[in-house]
């Protein structure tokens, strides 16, 4: 099983035990780092298939795992890309 796959697992298994469906949202909000939603879909079929199997745990995501930004951090990055975002287009349309 490979590193993100065995992670994905390991997530799943987690909310389980918290009582939670996993889904692919969830998982993704969980995940450390960013996670594509085709591999959120097989880690969730991976672990349905086999809800118990063992997951050997990810050592390079214990390091380097922070703690998942707040709500207001992340508000605060997206306004930062709209900004970015809508000063390129302005360029492009005073350009083109």
């Amino acid at each position: 099983m490979t590193k993100p796959l065995s992670h994905i697992v390991a997530l799943c298994q987690t909310l389980a035990k918290e009582g939670k469906k996993p889904s692919v949202g969830l998982v993704r909000s969980r995940a450390v780092g960013k996670l594509s939603v085709p591999d959120a879909i097989k880690g969730i079929q991976s672990w349905q298939a086999q809800p118990n199997q063992v997951v050997e745990p990810n050592k390079e995501a214990d390091t380097t795992s922070v703690e998942p930004a707040t709500l207001e951090d992340r508000v605060a990055e997206l306004e930062k890309q709209v900004l970015n975002l809508t000063q390129q287009l302005e360029s492009l349309l005073a350009n083109g």
